[in-house]
């Protein structure tokens, strides 16, 4: 059992300590912590389950830190410091060192130090794995690989030839980095001839990649994500993007190619980004938004249409389906109201 006494969290990430300095073997939320645990505390709404809360200590910011008797930790950002106290109870699982067996591994990579290698990888030509690597079963890494130091891949991803990975990176499972990206030249019948894809995928550093993500090779330009991005779940990005550092982009976003996306922006989930667009530092898209355009100035942007029953949708689908109609006639009207003034005001 991993145990800490709020004296030394408190020496490993900051904060202040009042009240007992109480041992602490885990962290849950205020309805759920035992008295051996410590919670967390963000915002208002939170403050009164404190009065039942079982919790041996509570982290919270100086605003609330009258809301409790509990022994507490004082910091400017508690859900922050959560995420470290979080990491501190529940570190990454870590492989046996070494290369199994049924690993498959062409003899011109290189594997680095101290990594762990599980069985039925397969490595292909002249890739190279830094340091610490930890790779699942069932991953297949093509040629010229580069991947940086500890850098952590789950089971079942694939990593086609000609990708770049930085440092401290981590995979979820089943995700594909530099596979083709859509690129065909239709001819005069409208048959379509495929583009080699030669780009690859440059990935940078503390880049975290969730599970069932595709990320295209570019066509002759790499496909680049910048450091520190977070790609959640079931994300498509196609070929020849670029994502700024420290962006994060929710489930079931859609990228299309040629796309750049500025630094510290937010996609929320089911987001659709046409191709050849450029979004700027610090924008932000509400979920499932479609955007077709350049965005220029920083700010949230967000164009879902309300739901509603079929029958109240269908009525509205009509209205706007004349818009233009009613607008030339609103247009008409507005002319015809204003000789009709101007007549009368001749007339006075």
């Amino acid at each position: 059992m991993i145990e800490y006494k709020l004296s030394e969290i408190v020496a490993k990430f900051g904060g202040v300590l009042e009240g007992a300095d109480c041992l602490i073997s885990g962290i849950a939320p205020t309805d759920l912590a035992s008295t051996e645990q410590i919670t967390f505390i963000t915002d208002d709404k939170y403050k009164n389950d404190l009065e039942i809360c079982n919790a041996a200590a509570v982290i919270l910011s100086n605003k609330h830190a009258q809301s409790t008797k509990l022994p507490k930790i004082i910091t400017d950002n508690p859900y922050l410091y959560f995420s470290f106290v979080s990491n501190l109870f529940n570190p990454a699982k870590l492989l046996p060192r070494g290369i199994k067996d049924t690993a498959k591994i062409d003899e011109s990579t290189e594997i680095g130090p101290d990594a762990a290698i599980s069985d039925y990888v397969v490595i292909g030509r002249n890739s190279k794995l830094g340091a610490r690597c930890q790779v699942y079963s069932g991953v297949v890494i093509g040629d010229n690989v580069l991947i940086g130091q500890n850098v952590l891949i789950y089971p079942n991803v694939t990593i086609y030839d000609n990708v770049k990975l930085g440092d401290d990176c981590v995979i979820h499972a089943g995700t594909v980095i530099g596979s083709d990206g859509f690129g065909y030249a239709p001819d005069s019948k409208k048959h379509y001839n495929k583009i080699p894809q030669i780009g690859g995928v440059i990935i940078g550093n503390k880049v975290e990649i969730g599970a069932n993500t595709t990320i295209d090779c570019g066509t002759l330009a790499p496909t680049i994500i910048e450091d520190g991005v977070i790609i959640d779940n079931l994300v498509q990005i196609a070929h020849n993007v670029k994502i700024g550092a420290h962006s994060a982009v929710a489930a079931n976003v859609g990228i299309s190619g040629s796309t750049i996306v500025g630094k510290h922006c937010t996609l929320a989930g089911g987001v659709g980004l046409t191709g050849h667009i450029e979004l700027c530092d610090h924008t932000v898209i509400g979920g499932a938004t479609n955007i077709g355009k350049s965005i220029s100035k920083p700010d949230l942007y967000m164009g879902v249409y309300p739901a509603s029953s079929y029958k109240d949708w269908a009525k509205s689908a009509v209205h706007v389906k004349n818009l233009s109609v009613m607008q030339q006639r609103i247009k008409d009207l507005e002319e015809k109201l204003h000789k009709l003034l101007e007549g009368n005001s001749a007339n006075d």
